[in-house]
């Protein structure tokens, strides 16, 4: 028997108006009419139970009625399209362990009173938040029945998609009527937030652009766990737990060169795989690429790449394979910079040591101490530079090569001499 002619059928047994039965299940009119009459084809465990008790229903009839709803919802959800399916996890993910027990922590609270968890995963370009977010998405998705949606929100695009259109793609995934989408923003986004406050969902926004396209996207109350991703640390909200993620430890760097690349985990190759990672500055992205050219090149043994890269003129041209590159990963946040950040940006390149202070990084970029702190903080905001104490700043290893390129291609000679004359001079008065 089709679930809503048996819902029907228990309703008009019990003597009772769709009315009736709104009012003493909490389930709406409009909703009750829909699912008897069929066009809500997989409602939520949720509304179920609320009916069936309202109904009296006994543990065998709920159970029927239970059953009906997940064969309507395996079979509608292979009919259509699926939208939001998370991305292909990769095989050989190491490390994280930390990272990945504190998801785990705070799913373990999901469903409690109080606002959906939020979890953001933030850091430089090529620390591997993606990667992180698939992860605890794949070891976290079976206690969400209700679905596992990921949606890349194509933060560092020149016009990323405003919250309205991410409403419209997620409320699409979670099975909404097109026709039934609000046309409004914030009629979306209050749409959005009123079905997730129901639904057990594990939500994956990777890649955020900033606050204004996250907020009225996240859900209050409810069941559910939302990841975030973003190179930025989205300072402007309240009640999210961050994670900063950092570059691997040496092991980690070797335990994933070699779960890449055979050449790699010859023993006798320990010395060099170590030399390969200190190149890559441990980040995963170049570490992945590093190990996808050694397992592309069988001829290579690990000692040829590192010699390619211990060339700092040429090392971010050789950390580059297919469409993945570690220089353009970098471009991707350095295009979101102010005229003002990207000058400073490259001026820095001019430091001799990685670390340093906002009153030299004035004097590279004619700033007071006070402006060139801002200027800093913008650079910190979209992962390209690191706070180190309280008052000092460094960059990774790989983002200083990129701001020297940078700096070569964007300022003449001239320029570049005077500067860094300002600089000596400044070092040798302090």
């Amino acid at each position: 028997m089709p679930l809503g002619k048996r819902l029907r059928q228990a309703r008009q047994t019990a003597g009772l108006t769709m009315e009736q039965l709104s009012e003493s299940s909490g389930v709406s009119v409009r909703a009750i009419s829909d699912l008897e009459r069929g066009h809500i084809r997989a409602p939520q465990p949720r509304t179920l139970t609320a009916l069936s008790v309202a109904l009296g229903m006994t543990a065998a009839e709920h159970e029927r009625l239970a059953g009906d709803a997940r064969a309507l919802r395996m079979h509608t959800a292979g009919a259509r399209p699926r939208l939001g399916e998370p991305p292909r996890a990769v095989t050989d993910f190491v490390g994280r362990a930390s990272e990945l027990d504190l998801v785990r922590r705070v799913a373990s609270a999901v469903g409690r009173p109080g606002p959906v968890p939020i979890v953001l995963v933030h850091g430089e370009p090529g620390i591997g938040k993606t990667a992180l977010a698939v992860r605890s998405a794949e070891l976290l998705r079976d206690g969400f029945p209700d679905g596992c949606l990921h949606l890349d929100l194509r933060g560092v695009d020149p016009e990323p998609p405003d919250a309205g259109e991410v409403a419209g793609l997620l409320l699409r995934a979670l099975a909404v009527n097109p026709r039934r989408i609000a046309a409004g923003v914030g009629e979306r986004c209050s749409q959005l937030r009123a079905i997730l406050r129901d639904r057990r969902c594990l939500l994956v926004l990777d890649n955020v652009a900033d606050e204004a396209q996250l907020r009225p996207l996240l859900p209050g109350a409810g069941p559910g766990l939302v990841l975030v991703t973003s190179r930025r640390m989205l300072g402007g909200l309240e009640g999210v737990l961050r994670i900063a993620l950092a570059p691997f430890a040496p092991a980690e760097s070797a335990a994933l060169l070699r779960a890449i690349a055979g050449q790699a985990a010859d023993p006798a190759a320990a010395g060099d795989v170590a030399a390969l990672a200190r190149l890559c500055g441990h980040l995963p992205l170049a570490l992945r690429i590093a190990g996808t050219r050694l397992a592309n090149r069988p001829a290579w043994t690990v000692g040829t790449l590192v010699a390619r890269l211990a060339d700092a003129d040429r090392r971010l041209a050789n950390l580059h394979t297919g469409d993945t590159g570690v220089a353009a990963a970098f471009a991707l946040s350095h295009a979101q910079l102010s005229r003002e950040g990207r000058a400073l940006f490259r001026r820095l390149a001019h430091v001799p040591e990685a670390g340093f202070t906002a009153p030299l990084a004035g004097v590279l970029a004619g700033y007071d101490p006070d402006d060139a702190s801002d200027r800093l903080d913008e650079l910190v905001e979209l992962g390209l530079l690191q706070h180190e104490g309280a008052d000092r700043y460094r960059f990774h290893d790989l983002i200083r090569l990129f701001a020297r390129e940078r700096l070569v291609v964007e300022e003449p000679a001239g320029s570049r001499a005077a500067t860094r004359e300002r600089m000596v001079r400044w070092l040798a008065a302090s």
